[in-house]
Order: structure tokens, then C-alpha cells, then sequence
């Protein structure tokens, strides 16, 4: 699929903009005058379709590309035609090796140390990172960023991907680490707290403060450095019973590898970890509400759906659809009024704690449905007795007739 412009804008206003303070000159070099462009080229990403295949892909690149190629008057179709020239052209690059490293809260004595996730393989190292990656912090200094505050007692790690350019490559890493610290965070995390620090995120296992690309041979490959604006130091979690912890996250990964919509539970991970690593338990909840509505509803914002099928999973079915209702509400007041209290964390450590309960309801069914909306279907049925034999019976009759 090509990239298209989205119905609902008028993109020809920006390009007009843009037009205004771009000059050609005879050898076909662009350049701008003013400010102005660095408004605009995020206006022009949000304005454009773009294929699946583009995910992992640098969309601003490809922006600032089409931008800059463009020879003739600026205007839809001819932008259209230079991003996707632009796309096209980064996409037949070939693959190379990556390495990206960067750090998590996590004692791994005890623990595997190697694994892999969508394709890419990670390893916890013992010591520091290998020599042959000296560049790393010549290249952290470099980059102007805050200064790297990662706890040294933070266990390395090392994310080996196949990628067509560094962006790609490091999304494509920080989603695999991601989705394992989804994993030890979703069996390691505390379900609530008495007493706790209200900025402190939830996850037990975080990322450090600064992520680096390298090439294979360990040189920092371009754009090399990535940061964390909202880090935040944790003490490195040491599970209380390491072979228990090891034997449920393996569980875990074997069922969401087992499933026939395992994309979409790890979607869902990935949201359930990213939310909880937030200081901010406002936008904490807010997120965390997104990852129940990526396995209840992931095509449409109905909580109406969310709370009935999220309740169905549980005996007294009544009252969690009070609770989950409450918590709707609140959430509500969160995005809307942006209302915060010092019960925002309270209330994330209950949405937590619903989506371990119907994230571990995909686990256990993964050999009963064929697809998350089969799931859901069956989400969808009466909680009573009575009301299923009769459906029963309807079906039945329904299937003689046939």
C-alpha cells in the first residue's frame, strides 16, 4: 500500500505554508527561511496515511525527504508522489545487524539470560558492556541530552535486530524489550500498596535512562543516542522466589507464542507496561484504560463493552461491573476535567489488577478461540444459567431448521 493523505484534512493549507519560505535553486537543493517549517512538518505526518509496513519507520524522515525532493510547486499530489518515492527507496534497503544498548531494573541471578522476542534477542550481562562498544559514551556526550542517570546497579542489556535503518532498529528493539519487561512486570509487579511513594511508577522492572544503537562491530551508527525524558531510578528487582517468577514467565511467553491473535496480546502487553512506567499515575491510569480496551474493544472506545466483558471473567460478575464502572468514571474525569487525586495510584493498582485477570483468560483459552473477536463473542454471552440453556435451545432449533 501507498501513502495517502487522510480525508478529513486540507494538507494544500500547510503545503501552501511551506511554499512560502521554501527555495529551489537550479541544481535542485532546497532551503527554508524562518521557523515556520518546523511547525508544519508535524502537521503534514498527522495528515498522512500510512501503510503498516512504514511502523518502524523514521515518518519524519520521510516528511523532511519529500519535503526536500520536491522540485516543482508544492502541492498534494506532487508531495504524495516524492514521500512515496521516499518510502519506496528506504524500504528496498537492505537489512544490516544492530545492537542496541541500554539497561533495566532487574537482578538476574537466576534468571535466563538470553532470550527473544519478535524476532529480536536480548541478553542480561553480568558486567559492563563489551569493549568494543568505547564509543558509547563519547556518543551519549555528543548528543546534548540531560546527563545519564542510570542507577549503576542496573543490570545491561544487550538487543540484537535486523533493521534497515537505526530508527528501525531501535523501535523495533524497544518493543522486544519492552514486551519481556511486559512479561516480568505483569508476574512481578504488586498488586497494591499501604504505603508508597505517589510519583514512584509501579513497574518493578524499568528501563534506564539512555538507550545506543551500534552497528555490529559496536561503532555508534547514526542518530545514535534515544533517553528517557521521564526516568525515574528503581531499586533492581529481585523476585522472592526466583525459580516460581522464572516458571510463570515462561508460562506466559508460551502461551502469547501459542495464540492465534498472539499480535494482539502483545499489543496489549506492550500498552499494560509502557502505562505503568509512568511517575504519573494520572496519565498512568488513563493509559492502563487503553491496554483493557486493546483486549475488550480494540476497534472502538466502548466502555460499555469493556466493563461487561472485563466483569464476565470473574464469579461475582455484578460487582466487578460496579467497580469497573467506577473506575470508568473516574478515568472520565482524568481525561476530561483533568482531575488528579491522591488516589490516582490506588486506583491504577485496581485496573492492574483486571487487566492480569482477563489477560490471563487469553492464556488459559489460547487452544478455545481462534481469534480475539471469538473471545469476545464469548465474553458477550448471559452470566446466568438460564439464559444460556435457553440460547441453547434457540441455537439448536436454529440449526434443525437449517
Amino acid at each position: 500500500m501507498a501513502i495517502s493523505w487522510k480525508k478529513k484534512f486540507k494538507p494544500q493549507v500547510i503545503l501552501d505554508s511551506v511554499e512560502k519560505v521554501r527555495t529551489v535553486s537550479p541544481d535542485g537543493g532546497t532551503t527554508f527561511s524562518g521557523f515556520e517549517i518546523y511547525e508544519t512538518l508535524p502537521a503534514l505526518q498527522s495528515m498522512l496515511d500510512f501503510p503498516s509496513s512504514a511502523s518502524d519507520l523514521d515518518k519524519s524522515l520521510l516528511v523532511w525527504r519529500a519535503i526536500s525532493s520536491v522540485s516543482v510547486k508544492l502541492t498534494q499530489d506532487s508531495f504524495l508522489v516524492a514521500i512515496n518515492k521516499a518510502f519506496i527507496a528506504l524500504t528496498a534497503t537492505s537489512l544490516q545487524s544492530y545492537e542496541i544498548l541500554t539497561s533495566i531494573s532487574l537482578a538476574p541471578d537466576g534468571l535466563p539470560l538470553t532470550g527473544k522476542v519478535c524476532g529480536s534477542a536480548w541478553r542480561l550481562l553480568n558486567a559492563d558492556f563489551p569493549h568494543k562498544f568505547i564509543g558509547r559514551q563519547s556518543a551519549i556526550a555528543d548528543a546534548n541530552i540531560p546527563e545519564d542517570t542510570t542507577s549503576k546497579s542496573y543490570t545491561k542489556v544487550i538487543v540484537s535486530v535486523k533493521a534497515k535503518s537505526s530508527y528501525q532498529a531501535m523501535t523495533k528493539a524497544l518493543r522486544a524489550i519492552d514486551i519481556q519487561r511486559g512479561v516480568w512486570c505483569l508476574i512481578g509487579n504488586v498488586r497494591m500498596e499501604s504505603f508508597g511513594t505517589e510519583w514512584e511508577p509501579i513497574n518493578v522492572v524499568r528501563l534506564g535512562g539512555v538507550h545506543t544503537v551500534h552497528l555490529s562491530n559496536g561503532t555508534p551508527a547514526p542518530s545514535p543516542v534515544w533517553f528517557e525524558p521521564g526516568y525515574v531510578t528503581a531499586q533492581p528487582f529481585r523476585p522472592a522466589n526466583v525459580q516460581v517468577f522464572k516458571k510463570n514467565c515462561a508460562f506466559v511467553l508460551r502461551r502469547i507464542l501459542a495464540s492465534r491473535y498472539s499480535e494482539r496480546l502483545c499489543e496489549a502487553l506492550l500498552r499494560f507496561v509502557r502505562a505503568l512506567d509512568e511517575r504519573d499515575q494520572n496519565h498512568a491510569l488513563i493509559k492502563l484504560w487503553g491496554a483493557l480496551e486493546e483486549l475488550t474493544c480494540p476497534d472502538s472506545a466502548n466502555y460499555e463493552l469493556l466493563t461487561r466483558r472485563c466483569s464476565y471473567c470473574f464469579k461475582d460478575t455484578h460487582y466487578h461491573r460496579q467497580m469497573l464502572e467506577h473506575l470508568r468514571e473516574y478515568r472520565n474525569q482524568a481525561v476530561h476535567a483533568g482531575n488528579s487525586g491522591t488516589s490516582d495510584k490506588t486506583h491504577c493498582y485496581q485496573l492492574q489488577y483486571y487487566f492480569f485477570q482477563l489477560f490471563f483468560f487469553h492464556l488459559r483459552n489460547v487452544k478455545v478461540f481462534s481469534s480475539l473477536d471469538e473471545a469476545n463473542q464469548f465474553l458477550d454471552l448471559p452470566v446466568d444459567k438460564e439464559s444460556l440453556l435457553f440460547r441453547r435451545r434457540i441455537v439448536e432449533k436454529a440449526i434443525r431448521f437449517v
